[in-house]
């Protein structure tokens, strides 16, 4: 959401999102949830809209403007498509919504119901905004193993989907009355701030060129020893930029905790002044858990078990009455409303003008938080990151991935004593399911093809072996990538199918490995290394090393509006600036 001179904005996809959800936390049932897939799935998803033919728009833009009383809120996204066809003699508009993903999309008997509203949702903008009487909405499924495709369609009058759509903002009002109204209280208590402290020798000149940077939306290289003020020279332009509405939030990422605990001792100090901002501290899923261990499906977590239908009320509450949000504050509130803290806490970064996190939140493939930079789009943020010289290695790790083979045979051998022990329960049902080819599968066929897929991973794994050497520099990962994916998809399956299994943790941890290690493999550049390596305890490895993060790290801060990096240790400025962005110019001190 963002908010701008007589406006709040909110993207489509974050409308329905919100407003919309429902029922429980339940990771076991969602392995594919987040199964779109990185760059193959935008290639598949451009694949789809060329072959559509001459009667397919592709990525329409759509914005919808509803007066609100004193501020006007805007609703905007891109359609993926738009089909013109004849229908009674006269031109029919469907909009067309495409989702790409690693999963068996044959199998699907409806449309998920936050991708149905959001084709709605632009249909409904589109025939309001060209007086049609009727439109029709698609939902495009493919496998991005199998490229097959699932389409599913439905018509509506524009008054149905007007009053559909009407009700959907009526439920919204609360939360942008609040964003309008706490947008100008943050604003105006921020023009009036002062530099708590005299400045330093150099630190004026400090102040001075972060804010220019943040001004030309630049990014800035920052070395200076410690004990210069770097926390409180960096949030103190940030502030500013936000006041005067360069800026919506800042994330303040860090390392360590006690680089992010100065910078939170900071910000209680500019309150402490008069400022008013939402200032939400992440800490990991595990730090905020309160049970022994976490598990986030309603049989193990109570607090998973309905927390959709509870957790807005949390959020709600907590934002209106108070402005810092830290370990205690949340777990206080989560306990009172019987929600995950986790969970309350991503919901609040989208309402918090500052976020103090790790770098992970903004810059992890697998983490980084994709309300504010999914699709590539401008999250509106300023990136001050604090001890920055730590970054090309935690870069290097974020974009690295490996599998090992022995991972692949101790999958197998469970998946296999599985099969045994439901051959020894004749009173168990045969299960069918459908596999990826779209046909019925008994759960023998499953597992049976789930074991062959492992063992052929495992056997080009081993083909890539060689005994005499330690390390083998390859050129690619050939047609093992094929044979990964089958076994993703088959995976995916079978952790939807099988919920509860001794392993089953295991193979989940080897299913989410399996997943970034083809995300990975799809950004694989003249940045990386790939190679062969035998393990300290003799396992065998293939590794796609990020030797160069540059142009990942670089992905992420074209998203925000400026980034300062800074550190005590930043010397020679020119490898770090080399290693960190992928720019010609960017400002150094």
């Amino acid at each position: 959401m963002r908010v701008e001179q007589h406006t709040v904005k909110v993207s489509v996809r974050n409308l329905v999102e919100f407003v919309l959800r429902s029922g429980d936390i339940d990771s076991g049932s969602g392995v594919g949830r987040q199964a779109e897939i990185m760059q193959a799935g935008s290639r598949m998803h451009r694949q789809i809209q060329r072959r559509a033919g001459s009667d397919y728009t592709p990525e329409v833009p759509l914005k919808f403007i509803r007066n609100m009383g004193e501020y006007d809120l805007v609703v905007e996204g891109r359609a993926d498509g738009l089909i013109r066809s004849e229908k009674d003699g006269t031109e029919h508009v469907t909009i067309d919504e495409i989702k790409c993903m690693y999963s068996d999309v044959t199998r699907f008997t409806k449309p998920q119901e936050q991708h149905l509203a959001q084709a709605r949702c632009y249909a409904c903008i589109y025939a309001l905004q060209n007086d049609l009487t009727e439109i029709s909405v698609q939902i495009t499924y493919c496998s991005l193993e199998t490229e097959q495709l699932k389409y599913f369609n439905e018509d509506y009058t524009t008054g149905e989907l007007a009053l559909w759509f009407e009700n959907l903002l009526s439920a919204y009002k609360k939360w942008t009355d609040f964003i309008w109204e706490w947008r100008h209280t943050c604003l105006s208590s921020i023009k009036g701030l002062k530099f708590p402290f005299p400045y330093r020798k150099g630190q004026k000149e400090l102040v001075r060129d972060v804010y220019r940077t943040i001004r030309r939306e630049q990014i800035l290289f920052l070395q200076a020893p410690t004990g210069v003020g770097k926390t409180i020279s960096t949030l103190f332009p940030a502030l500013h930029a936000i006041g005067e509405e360069r800026a919506d939030r800042i994330f303040y990422l860090t390392a360590k905790t006690v680089t992010a605990s100065v910078a939170w001792d900071t910000l209680a100090l500019f309150r402490e002044n008069g400022v008013r901002t939402k200032v939400l501290r992440l800490f990991a899923k595990e730090k905020l858990c309160p049970m022994e261990e976490v598990k986030c499906t309603p049989s193990d977590c109570p607090r998973a078990k309905g927390h959709f239908d509870r957790v807005n009320d949390a959020v709600y509450e907590l934002l209106t009455g108070q402005d810092a949000f830290g370990f205690d504050s949340l777990a206080e509130q989560a306990e009172k409303h019987q929600v995950c803290p986790f969970e309350m806490a991503l919901d609040l970064s989208e309402f918090s003008d500052v976020i103090l996190c790790d770098y992970n939140y903004v810059f992890d493939p697998n983490v980084r938080l994709k309300r504010f930079f999914a699709d590539g789009a401008k999250s509106g943020a300023v990136l001050l990151v604090d001890e920055a010289h730590n970054l090309i290695e935690r870069g290097r790790k974020m974009y690295s991935a490996d599998l090992v083979k022995e991972e692949f045979l101790s999958v197998r051998k469970i998946i296999k004593a599985q099969v045994s022990l439901r051959e020894t329960m004749p009173s168990a049902k045969e299960e069918y399911v459908f596999g990826i080819s779209g046909s019925r599968l008994s759960f023998a066929e499953l597992s049976a093809q789930t074991e062959r897929a492992l063992s052929s991973c495992n056997r080009q794994l081993l083909s890539m072996k060689r005994e005499s050497e330690r390390y083998m520099v390859r050129e690619s990962i050939g047609n093992l990538s094929f044979s990964l994916m089958r076994l993703y998809a088959l995976l995916e399956i079978y952790l939807r199918q099988e919920r509860s299994f001794a392993g089953r943790e295991e193979v989940l941890l080897f299913f989410f490995r399996l997943r970034h290690f083809l995300n990975m493999s799809e950004l694989c550049d003249e940045h990386y290394v790939i190679y062969t390596d035998f393990l300290e305890n003799g396992s065998f490895s293939l590794q796609l090393f990020c030797v160069d993060p540059s142009a990942n790290l670089q992905a992420c801060m074209d998203q925000a509006v400026s980034s300062v990096l800074f550190s005590a240790t930043m010397l020679p400025i020119r490898y770090y600036k080399r290693l960190l962005c992928d720019r010609e110019d960017p400002y150094a001190i």
